[in-house]
């Protein structure tokens, strides 16, 4: 917990680590489905969202191949019974025929958005090529032919494996919080202990390509990915994160700005992606002008600097500064700074969160970061970044005559 007393609002989180696509059999959209049916089952007459909603918060939930979080945002004087609530419903999950429905209807609804963006197309098979199988593997979202065969007793059923104590923590930054009296919510909301199943491991494969059609997408594009290191490996962690904000950050990073100089319209994304295991570094361009393969040239002449040798030492002391800023700026408000420490406790790895510092940036991750050099950052790239990556293309579905695209609008919870 932090207390942010200047702040409107409190973010209240639990995460919990379970693989997305769930225990033996890969069942993949199994946890989005669970997540998406404990919100929408009412007690005593109300549904966690309908809660929500009344206080005026707004409540989320977000799938990761090796964790789920709910939370909600709360306005600072409904923190405390928003609080309550969220960990009623979250750490005893339930769900009942009406909430199992409501949430095969919203995850139908979220799968026909996922399959109309070439974004989320392009970072599922970047996974795919990566990974020989596990959750990393398997899309979170699941697919429509895997939705139609799960029932109510196969979310009930994943909920009693993976919604248990070992598994679980809460997060809550923000204003209107008092310590000892979430202390007691917790305390008095939390289950009895629970044995904990193995997360799946998600096994590494050969790097291989892929060219996928883009199903309802009206755009294609094309993604680069690269395996980098475990979040154990915390110097190389820390460099790739410095590398990632050097080539990536929007108007900032070198491959951004020259994919922006030539295409303004291209909508360019990549980061370095943390994670317990094997971190992942990845690029994608969507609804660009320019070919695959023009793409991948402007994506390699871009990165070549940073292949050649150490940066110079002007270059990078400014850079470094740069990213501290950046990273900061990554970690102000309520909302970011929950999803930061619940990030890296998912990942076997709270200390490290580079949320969990103070004004002096006395932490794990800034330390490190004050650490870095321009050799140590080149050692990074080199050992990660000059192999061969793995290429994932996607192609715009046809138009055919007197048809026009279509936009399907996501909703909140």
């Amino acid at each position: 917990m932090r207390r942010a007393t200047l702040s409107p609002t409190a973010a209240l989180e639990v995460w919990i680590v379970s693989p997305a696509d769930g225990y033996g059999t890969s069942t993949p959209g199994i946890a989005r489905l669970t997540a998406l049916g404990i919100v929408a089952t009412k007690v005593d007459g109300q549904s966690l969202r309908d809660i929500v909603r009344e206080a005026g918060g707004q409540l989320m939930i977000s799938v990761f191949p090796s964790s789920t979080e709910i939370s909600v945002l709360a306005p600072g004087n409904a923190a405390g019974p928003l609080a309550q609530a969220l960990l009623a419903r979250v750490l005893h999950p339930a769900i009942d025929d009406a909430g199992f429905r409501d949430a095969k209807l919203r995850l139908a609804e979220q799968q026909a958005v996922a399959s109309t963006d070439p974004d989320v197309l392009l970072r599922d098979a970047i996974f795919g090529g990566l990974f020989a199988g596990g959750p990393f593997r398997a899309s979170t979202y699941g697919a429509p032919t895997v939705l139609k065969e799960l029932g109510l007793a196969d979310a009930q059923s994943y909920a009693v494996a993976a919604y248990v104590p070992a598994n679980e923590i809460v997060v809550a930054v923000g204003g209107g919080l008092d310590e000892a009296a979430l202390s007691a919510q917790i305390a008095q909301a939390a289950p009895s202990a629970a044995r904990s199943q193995a997360m799946p491991a998600s096994t590494r494969s050969q790097p291989q390509s892929t060219a996928l059609n883009g199903g309802l997408a009206d755009t294609g594009g094309v993604a680069l990915g690269w395996a980098g290191p475990a979040v154990s490996d915390e110097r190389m962690s820390t460099a790739m994160d410095f590398i990632s904000d050097y080539l990536t950050r929007p108007d900032y990073g070198l491959v951004a700005k020259a994919i922006a100089a030539d295409d303004p319209r291209a909508d360019f994304n990549g980061q370095f992606i943390t994670l317990r295991d094997t971190g992942i570094f990845y690029m994608t361009v969507a609804a660009g002008k320019r070919s695959p393969d023009a793409t991948i040239a402007a994506i390699n002449e871009a990165m070549a600097p940073l292949l050649r040798g150490p940066l110079s030492k002007p270059e990078f002391d400014r850079a470094l500064a740069a990213f501290r800023v950046h990273t900061l700026r990554d970690t102000q408000t309520p909302e970011e700074m929950a999803d930061n420490y619940g990030w890296y406790f998912s990942q076997g790895a709270p200390a490290y969160a580079p949320a969990a510092t103070d004004m002096t940036l006395s932490s794990d991750y800034y330390s490190q970061a004050a650490a870095l050099t321009p050799d140590i950052v080149f050692e990074a790239a080199k050992t990660y970044l000059s192999v061969k990556p793995v290429i994932a293309t996607v192609a715009p579905r046809p138009l055919t005559p007197g048809t026009t695209s279509m936009l399907i609008e996501g909703t909140r919870q």
